[in-house]
Parts: structure tokens; C-alpha cells; sequence
């Protein structure tokens, strides 16, 4: 598992805060963890309607972990100049700027095999869209240094746009933040090492509270909850946080949400989101489960007690509780047998409700309903009318 990290070398990327004074009566739509997903970044905005009126926030990790990184920074880059928008920094942004700056033989070993994991997980990276651009080929870590330099000639718009991203956003009622923080003193954060702010694991469960919204991604919001898995923004009001990042391109149920504050002065918060899974109308009414787990990759350790064709009979080492699991879902049967993400919630459902799937086997539908993750075991028809959004 590759980790990012803001110096490199004795390289350190330093806080910066951004203060801006927000007009009355203007949208704000904020949005994080694109990781290069640009159709999902494009169809989200189309579905939120952005208009010039609206302000666009972006809170980090525009690049990396999907497709097509260097298109979707393009398109943000391009967007900037059209509407009002405020990318700030992400963890993953931050880690490729400091691969790029630094040269050394020991860097340019670590970014090469970099590539090679980013291939077998992702496809692609910025470095590799960047290199491919070029045509230039990386067969081993002697190529890197040479592509660097190629690199920082010809890309340098999106490497400076990337280096001009600020660490925080201020406003009257709401900061934004791609990780966390560890006050709410944000003057006395400037300078030092953004590493902290940008890589702030499970933030809302720190007990922090803070006076002003404090709005952060970087997180998937499914890791916060041990027995269901939703990809919906969550709002704290008492500790006054709020955490969007939907799973984008990270979870195989994820999603991109697009969390809109009709005013710099309201709390009638809404949200959208944008998948792109198959939605079908439910034809049979299912009634939800008393009991439930959604296993989450900080605590996926399981025990194999009856292995399947298709599913595994499993149990949660840490809880002991027992369940059907996908073998696709399923890393390793040994000893040390983990999983990916997984739930056996059973969803509430009425006839006619919208119901994404993610994925059909022999014994049910794993699905989404209203950006909650669980199974479905009805009959279903195609549904193609758009949602509306979901209200707080």
C-alpha cells in the first residue's frame, strides 16, 4: 500500500491558507476526491446544473487512482477560468508534486515502482497520462529521471496550477480542508507542514469542534459505520464537520458527491451524487435487516469457515460475526485471509423504488439504494429517470 508523504528528500510542502469573502445568495457546490475520474466529475456538474452564479469548491485528490488524471486536471483547470471555482489541495495531488521535484536515484526507484503498482490497481497515473502524452516509455527507474525533466518542459501549466493549490479555504461560515485540522486557530497552521492537514485519517471520529463548518473529504465516508455502507456526505452539527468523500474509483460501490449549500448563510444542506451503475425499478418489496456488518478495509481480517464457488462462508475475526462473502471480494483463503469492502446488509425496499446495481450473482442483486450499499433479492425491470436530490 502506497502511502503519500509531503517531503521527500528535505523537500517539505508548506501550509497555505486562502481567505475569500463569499457573496449572499450564490450557491455553493463542494466536491472532493475526483481521483481522474473525469466523466463522473463532468456528468456530476451537469447534474447539479452548475451555473455562473454558483462557486465551485473542490477540496483535493483531483489526480491519481482512476483513469484519466491528466484529463480531469485539465478540465479543472479550464473550468477555473470559465466559473467561480476554489480547487485546494489533496494527499495524492501533494504526493505526485513531490515526486516530480525530486531527482535523486533512491526517489526516481520509489516513483518507478510507483507505476508499476498504479498499473496493476489503476491503469494509468498523471506521470504515466503525462509520459504517454510524450510517448515516452518507462521500462525501468534509469527512465524516470530523463521523463521528469521531458515532463516539467512540457506540462508546466498543470504542474504550477498543482503547486498554486492552497492547503485550506476559509470562509465566513464554513473552512475547507481536504483531510482535517487539528484547531480551529487556522493562522497558527500557516507555514507549517501540510502533510497533517492533507492526510487527516477518520477525522470526525477525533472528538475535535469546531465554530465554523469545517468540510473535508479524503476519508471515504463507509468507513465511518461498522454495520451499513453509505457513500453519503455525513454532517456532524454538534462538532461541526462534515465529511463528503463518497469512495470514487476507491470503492467498488463508490460514488462522486456533489454537497450543495444553497447559501453562504444556510444550513438546509442538500447533496447529489453521480455512479454509473445499471438503476432498475424493484418489483418485489424486501424489508431490511435487524442485524448487519459492513466490513471496511481497517478491520478486514477474516477466517475462512467453508470455502464456495462462488460465495465463502466467513467469519469477522474481530466481531465473530458470520456471513456469506463474495470470493471476488475475498484477497487471500489462508490464515491470513482479508477482504475488500463488504456488507451483508439487506436493503429496505418498496415496489417501484430505484435500485443501482453493482454487481448480479447467483443468489441476489449487491446493490444501491439512495447511496446505501446492500442486497436485493426481488425482481427487478430497467428505470431510467433521474433521481432528485436527497434532502437533510
Amino acid at each position: 500500500m502506497w502511502v503519500a508523504k509531503t517531503h521527500i528528500g528535505g523537500s517539505l510542502m508548506k501550509t497555505t491558507v486562502k481567505k475569500i469573502n463569499i457573496p449572499n445568495y450564490r450557491r455553493l457546490i463542494v466536491t472532493s476526491d475526483i481521483h481522474g475520474h473525469y466523466r463522473y466529475l463532468k456528468r456530476l456538474l451537469e447534474k447539479v446544473d452548475l451555473s455562473e452564479k454558483d462557486i465551485l469548491f473542490i477540496i483535493g485528490d483531483i489526480i491519481e487512482k482512476g483513469p484519466e488524471s491528466l484529463r480531469t486536471l485539465r478540465y479543472i483547470i479550464k473550468f477555473c477560468k470559465e466559473y467561480s471555482v476554489y480547487p485546494l489541495m489533496g494527499n495524492v495531488d501533494a504526493w505526485q508534486l513531490v515526486m516530480l521535484d525530486d531527482d535523486s536515484t533512491e526517489n526516481c526507484e520509489r516513483l518507478f515502482n510507483y507505476i508499476v503498482y498504479m498499473k496493476k490497481h489503476w491503469g494509468s497515473c498523471f506521470f504515466t497520462d503525462m509520459c504517454d502524452e510524450l510517448n515516452l516509455c518507462i521500462s525501468t527507474s534509469l527512465d524516470i529521471l530523463e521523463a521528469k525533466q521531458r515532463i516539467r518542459e512540457n506540462f508546466r501549466a498543470e504542474i504550477e496550477f498543482l503547486h498554486s493549490l492552497p492547503t485550506i479555504i476559509e470562509t465566513k461560515n464554513f473552512i475547507f480542508v481536504h483531510g482535517g485540522l487539528p484547531t480551529a486557530d487556522i493562522d497558527s497552521l500557516i507555514g507549517t507542514d501540510a502533510f497533517p492537514y492533507l492526510k487527516n485519517d477518520a477525522f470526525m471520529d477525533k472528538n475535535l469542534y469546531f465554530s465554523k463548518y469545517v468540510i473535508v473529504g479524503h476519508w471515504p465516508v463507509t468507513l465511518y459505520n461498522d454495520k451499513i455502507a453509505s457513500s453519503n456526505p455525513i454532517i456532524n452539527h454538534k462538532q461541526k464537520i462534515i465529511s463528503i468523500d463518497g469512495g470514487c474509483g476507491l470503492k467498488r460501490d463508490g460514488q462522486l458527491n456533489a454537497f450543495i449549500i444553497p447559501d453562504i448563510n444556510s444550513t438546509d444542506f442538500i447533496f447529489e451524487s453521480y455512479d454509473e451503475f445499471p438503476v432498475y425499478a424493484a418489483l418485489t418489496p424486501q424489508e431490511a435487516s435487524t442485524n448487519s456488518i459492513n466490513i471496511r478495509y481497517t478491520d478486514n481480517k477474516i477466517k475462512i469457515l467453508e470455502k464456495g464457488d462462488e460465495f465463502s462462508y466467513a467469519e469477522h475475526s474481530t466481531t465473530g460475526y458470520c456471513l456469506p462473502i463474495l470470493n471476488s471480494y475475498i484477497y487471500s483463503f489462508d490464515e491470513n485471509a482479508t477482504c475488500d469492502d463488504y456488507t451483508d446488509y439487506r436493503l429496505p425496499v418498496n415496489v417501484g423504488d430505484k435500485i443501482s446495481i453493482v454487481k448480479k450473482t447467483s443468489k441476489g442483486y449487491l446493490a444501491k439504494k439512495n447511496g446505501i450499499s446492500g442486497w436485493y433479492y426481488g425482481e427487478l425491470k430497467p428505470f431510467n429517470i433521474a433521481s432528485s436530490p436527497l434532502i437533510f
